[in-house]
């Protein structure tokens, strides 16, 4: 266990160290230098913006530039944007919670569809309603995202005016409202977002449910015990159930980067200011800092959530505790 912890741990640190690396390299020698972006020094003298340049550093080398940021970055200092000043770390931890809130929700609501819908589809695969579900889930993942988004505004937003079309929060609500009325308008705001995310991802995680399922119905303990005369309630839930489990865990791994890096299309869509909006503006702007920081602040958390989930999976699989 020591070597595998050792090995993984050493494997993250390189996934941060290159991503991070790849991310300052292709910002930087890409051409520009976002002073001329700068709304601030618009108009200003071409001496006026080699001040600002030689001011930050942008007249050095890109090796000089890099080790600066990376030194700087180990004392936690990721600098402050080059659009509007504000601190990155700032930035990031708004931005960050924002994300969390909306994918931890939508990941949540598609691993509670997506288990219901497969287990009906793997455990009882003659009956009818379940086929139909898991066909139109299929259909909605086949949708691109924005597609989708466009679809349930105009469904619950347009057609019928339930919800609020985007934004994280009603501004007279944010200002005049109590703490519970701000939270129930942060929640009223997360339904369709939320839904959007769930009604795409449920359907992968309905479809591993079931394949995982379906090949564990065939194994021969199941056989023995169907035998033995356990109700198919016991037999679901305290036998087949967890040896399926490491396909769902597998999928939920692969939606973790939506869960820290926000799910873009989305969060566009829907005015939702998390880091999947807070990135695109940064590149659009070339706001090396914020850029930079994103990165680093994404693949760590991505490479610590793999991370646990190897161990969650060495848990709930024991045949991959022998496993080098």
């Amino acid at each position: 266990m020591m070597v595998f912890v050792v090995r993984r741990v050493t494997h993250a640190c390189a996934v941060v160290l290159t991503a991070t690396t790849l991310g300052f390299a292709v910002l930087r020698l890409a051409p520009g230098d976002g002073v001329n972006s700068e709304t601030s020094l618009v108009g200003r003298s071409a001496d006026a913006r080699a001040r600002v340049r030689t001011a930050r550093g942008l007249d050095q080398s890109v090796l000089v530039q890099y080790s600066r940021f990376l030194g700087n970055a180990a004392r936690g200092d990721l600098g402050r944007s080059q659009s509007d000043g504000q601190l990155v770390t700032a930035a990031l931890s708004n931005a960050l919670r924002n994300s969390f809130v909306l994918s931890g929700c939508g990941l949540l609501a598609a691993v509670t569809l997506g288990l219901c819908v497969g287990v009906a589809q793997g455990w009882r695969p003659e009956w009818r309603t379940a086929r139909v579900i898991g066909t139109g889930l299929t259909a909605l993942y086949a949708m691109p995202e924005f597609v989708l988004a466009i679809v349930v505004i105009g469904v619950l937003a347009y057609a019928a005016p339930i919800f609020p079309i985007g934004g994280i929060a009603d501004p007279i609500v944010r200002l005049t409202g109590s703490s519970i009325d701000q939270v129930f308008d942060t929640l009223h705001h997360l339904v369709l977002p939320v839904l959007t995310l769930a009604l795409g991802w449920g359907a992968a995680v309905a479809r591993q449910e079931r394949i995982a399922l379906q090949d564990i119905s065939r194994e021969e303990f199941l056989r023995t015990a169907r035998a033995k005369g356990v109700r198919p309630r016991t037999l679901l839930l305290r036998h087949a159930m967890r040896p399926s489990l490491p396909a769902v865990a597998t999928i939920f791994g692969m939606m973790l980067p939506s869960l820290v890096g926000g799910a873009v299309v989305v969060e566009v869509v829907f005015a939702w200011p998390g880091m999947g909006t807070l990135l695109l503006h940064a590149v659009a702007q070339r706001d090396a800092p914020v850029v930079a920081g994103a990165i680093i602040v994404i693949a760590t958390m991505v490479s610590a959530s793999s991370l646990t989930l190897e161990f969650l999976l060495r848990v709930i699989d024991p045949r991959l505790r022998d496993a080098t």
